[in-house]
């Protein structure tokens, strides 16, 4: 998730409102009053409201006609004032008290334009965090799990002497253990790394 926009950075925000068509002149009169009255709030870049064309998959119908104000502020501060000067807040209060939507008002803000180089940097750093999390979930998913004291195989008995017995593996215990054993005590024996008495 993107970290929030530094004091200085310009700020973009853009508001959705799904206006009732029965509503439509309260509406307009209200945004008109909105946008002249912050054209005067400090770091104001840019006020503007769009309604939607008509077209193959537009939103608006019979009932509602779907609006967007896309707003440019010089700062995050700048745009917390403008939310909480008089003629925002009459604005909200009217649109609401007037029912003139038929759902909330959607916003959403958001930082400058991105460019072809920050795209790529953007692109490269998600590719890079999706390999280290799927490095790290191969990792995790190869390392055996904790077993429970439950779950530990029982130590073998002791010795007469009090010695636990040495492990013997299947090639000891086979026919051809004898014929190794001798094979490699030769060869132990001829390169001085034991001496065999007789």
């Amino acid at each position: 998730m993107p970290a929030a926009a530094a004091t200085g950075t310009p700020v973009y925000a853009y508001l959705t409102f799904h206006v009732r068509n029965v509503r439509l002149a309260a509406f307009c009169e209200a945004a008109a009053d909105l946008l002249t009255a912050s054209e005067k709030d400090k770091g104001r870049l840019k006020m503007d409201l769009h309604r939607e064309m008509p077209w193959v998959r537009a939103i608006s119908n019979d009932e509602f006609s779907l609006f967007m104000m896309a707003q440019a502020w010089a700062s995050a501060p700048d745009l917390e004032a403008h939310t909480r000067a008089k003629h925002s807040l009459d604005f909200n209060r009217t649109v609401m008290q007037g029912k003139m939507l038929v759902t909330e008002p959607s916003v959403s803000i958001f930082g400058e334009p991105l460019s072809p180089t920050q795209l790529a940097e953007l692109g490269a750093q998600a590719f890079a965090g999706r390999a280290a999390a799927e490095i790290e979930a191969v990792v995790e998913s190869s390392q055996p799990a904790a077993a429970s004291p439950s779950a530990l195989p029982s130590l073998p008995p002791l010795a007469a002497s009090g010695k636990p017995p040495l492990p013997m593996d299947s090639t000891m215990r086979s026919s051809r253990s004898s014929s190794m054993s001798r094979t490699g005590s030769s060869v132990l024996q001829n390169s001085g790394a034991i001496a065999l008495h007789r």
